[in-house]
């Protein structure tokens, strides 16, 4: 993969071992609504130089009506769940713990923070999310920021300018929702049955280096049932299927979710949509292992690296154009892309070797299925980790170990690269946005 000047660094997932200790849980995945304390943490050695400058930047970035942590997951769920302070403005402190901030230690930073919150009136019990804020000059941390998979906390520490990598914020409560690292399955000419591998990360979310103006995907969607009634099509048998661009306004469907042995085939169709979405444009498709919506990866049927990810290839290089077809012989499933536009999309699907009908018709809707606990991955399939915490930014492969709430988590993490593609300059402080689809 040709390096861009348009990359982010983010180390991979590190594999962890946590106890029952480690944070606070979070509310179950369809919660719709959850409350945010953030907490801004002087070390003894090193101290928020403006906190209340810090503190009106954090509003805004976290609980802001535009370009915040807030209005992104509500546009990119369709309200159906959203984030409010958990105590007065949300956000709170400093707190000064007595700790050094000079190693990083990421559970105590945990641990103290939670305790100096229930000294100064703020228990656990009243939030659902814990955002620790805290000078990043002295610590030496080896990543942007931090986040647990499936549970409630994140780490983001802070430069000397206070400002905050919004595609960082993004993805580490991505990982809080329990989404892993998003990467792309290189299938050549579209053959899901060999030769699949995987190639990097996906660029489609902010969860596969896609930035912070990225909509999540279908199957991140799914997870979450943010896609519902007949927004998805359950497809049980062969039939031929029109798409709606997923963050498009009015109805229809918005994902075909297919059986693809004992995984998912899922498919969708993107074109920009109120503030996500720019520079993303054509029908994608994503392999879900055994069920795991958290654990889809984009399915690649180019054969080059360059072709579909490359510095100068547009977007939508990897998207399956009209004629396209994604072809799983043993398993007798074939998805052929009858045509692409940027409003609608026409796709056929055979399953079990029976020919589609030429002509789209009005298709069975579910619910969308629960997902299931992921199984040992094979060779065609993302890699699917016990990630239990997951890590952004940074460029470290040492082991590292923390305490965590008293219990001990170990981590192994190497590093790669997530390309960023979006609109606007840079991942700092957030810039104004404008304009929200509705569904």
């Amino acid at each position: 993969m040709k390096p861009s000047p348009r990359l982010c660094l983010i180390p991979a997932a590190v594999a962890a071992v946590l106890t029952a200790a480690a944070a606070a849980p979070a509310p179950a995945a369809d919660e719709p609504e959850r409350r945010v304390q953030v907490a801004m943490v002087n070390f003894t050695d090193s101290r928020i130089p403006d906190a209340g400058k810090l503190q009106t930047a954090l509003k805004d970035n976290y609980f802001g009506s535009e370009g915040s942590l807030t209005s992104y997951y509500n546009e990119v769920t369709g309200g159906a769940t959203t984030f409010k302070a958990a105590e007065g403005d949300g956000v709170s402190g400093p707190v000064d713990i007595d700790l050094a901030a000079t190693g990083c230690d990421t559970g105590k930073i945990n641990d103290l923070t939670r305790k100096a919150l229930a000294a100064k009136g703020v228990p656990e019990e009243s939030y659902d999310h814990l955002s620790l804020v805290f000078p990043s000059e002295k610590a030496g941390c080896d990543w942007l920021a931090l986040g647990t998979v499936g549970g409630g906390t994140t780490w983001m520490p802070i430069g000397a300018d206070g400002k905050m990598s919004m595609t960082a914020l993004v993805h580490e409560f991505g990982h809080n929702f329990g989404y892993s690292h998003h990467m792309r399955l290189r299938c050549p000419d579209g053959d899901l049955g060999a030769g699949c591998e995987e190639d990097g990360t996906s660029h489609k979310t902010p969860m596969g280096g896609g930035g912070w103006e990225a909509g999540l995907t279908s199957p991140e969607l799914l997870h979450n049932k943010w896609l519902t009634g007949g927004e998805l099509a359950k497809v049980g048998k062969s039939g031929t299927y029109d798409l709606r661009p997923l963050y498009g306004s009015g109805g229809g469907v918005r994902a075909l979710d297919i059986p693809l042995g004992d995984d998912r085939l899922v498919v969708e169709l993107r074109h920009e949509s109120g503030t996500v979405d720019g520079g993303l444009q054509g029908v994608h498709a994503y392999r879900v292992p055994d069920g795991d919506y958290t654990k889809s990866a984009l399915i690649d049927p180019t054969p080059d690296a360059d072709q579909g990810t490359g510095d100068d290839a547009p977007a939508d290089a990897d998207a399956l154009k009209a004629g396209a077809k994604l072809t799983d012989e043993a398993r007798k499933v074939e998805v052929e892309v009858v045509q692409a536009g940027a409003d609608t999309a026409t796709v056929r699907v055979s399953l079990d070797g029976v020919a589609a009908p030429a002509k789209a018709a009005e298709p069975v809707r579910e619910q969308p299925v629960q997902e299931r606990p992921a199984a040992a991955p094979n060779d065609a399939r993302p890699e699917g980790d016990s990630t239990e915490l997951a890590e952004t930014g940074g460029d470290s492969d040492t082991t590292l170990a923390y305490s965590i709430g008293g219990g001990l988590m170990l981590a192994f993490g190497g590093a790669f690269l997530l390309k960023s593609r979006t609109r606007r300059a840079g991942a700092t402080a957030p810039s104004s946005a404008s304009g929200r689809h509705s569904r």
